[in-house]
């Protein structure tokens, strides 16, 4: 009989026979203790379930039996909505960034670009400059220049953090304007960059490390073989690579996860995305809870 918060929940359209013939909400709610339980739902229309979501235990009639037992059950009552503030009311944001940090296949653009689209009134993707060739899949958030215009915006100081990534394969120089993030917050919203170890050493260095909301991303798994046997079968089925890239980047990834380890000062909150809902609830609290404040 604890209090909890949804992690995720699916409707059963058609409850087996014995329970009440309606649509029936089944949750996983992490109890206030730390425990996982699944349980039923009771949502009223005013609180309907959302990833997230406060709920408190209830005692309620379940079923009656074919020998006429009432059996009873805890169910978890969904808290009421509270109103996320409007755009007009909220603070703004000149200072702060969130920075998305974990090595490739990590699930960093997808939960930044979910992120956006579910707190577009709030957020906003800073486009990476990057010297490489598009590929399929990189769904608009790069800007791509040559090797000899990203050097000219270093040498002229218009970028706020800079790294060249190892490859034999490729040229891959990355960056985020400083003209870009100003821009972001002038329209009183939060920038969102997806980093690497060296960006965000270069974004913590420039605008100082208490203005970045750091979020480290790692994959499932106890051990680091085990973390980089997800990012192998992540990256493969994403498609983008050739097996010499994918290779190049399991190394460049064994660094990224001791990172994690040597530079703990540098991140708010690590994060393992086993569950993408989850995942990307938790970010949307830290930003709104930036919003409140």
């Amino acid at each position: 009989m604890l209090p909890g918060t949804l992690l995720s929940f699916t409707t059963v359209q058609h409850p087996p026979k014995g329970f009440p013939d309606r649509p029936r909400s089944i949750g996983l709610i992490e109890l206030s203790d730390g425990k996982r339980v699944i349980g039923s739902l009771i949502a009223p229309e005013a609180s309907a379930p959302a990833i997230g979501r406060a709920v408190v235990p209830r005692m309620r009639l379940s079923r009656i039996n074919e020998q006429g037992l009432r059996l009873y059950e805890v169910a978890y009552e969904c808290t009421a909505r509270v109103s996320e503030p409007k755009l007009n009311e909220q603070r703004h944001f000149p200072g702060y960034i969130l920075a998305l940090t974990g090595p490739s296949g990590v699930g960093k653009t997808t939960i930044s670009t979910l992120l956006v689209k579910g707190l577009g009134d709030f957020t906003a993707k800073v486009p990476i400059v990057t010297s490489r060739s598009p590929k399929e899949g990189d769904e608009r958030e790069y800007d791509y220049v040559s090797t000899q215009e990203f050097q000219v915006l270093q040498k002229n100081g218009d970028l706020v953090a800079w790294t060249k990534i190892p490859s034999e394969t490729e040229e891959r120089f990355y960056g985020y304007r400083k003209s870009d993030i100003a821009a972001i917050w002038s329209q009183g919203k939060l920038p969102v960059v997806v980093t690497e170890m060296h960006l965000l050493q270069g974004l913590s260095n420039h605008f100082g490390r208490r203005a970045i909301l750091s979020l480290g991303l790692l994959p499932p798994g106890h051990s680091k073989r085990a973390m980089l046997s997800q990012l192998l079968h992540r990256m493969r089925l994403r498609g983008r690579e050739t097996q010499e890239q994918i290779q190049e980047r399991l190394q460049n990834a064994q660094q990224d996860l001791d990172f994690f380890t040597r530079a703990e000062h540098l991140f708010d909150h690590i994060l393992v995305n086993e569950d993408l809902d989850t995942v990307l609830g938790t970010i949307k609290e830290h930003v709104l809870a930036l919003v409140k404040a």
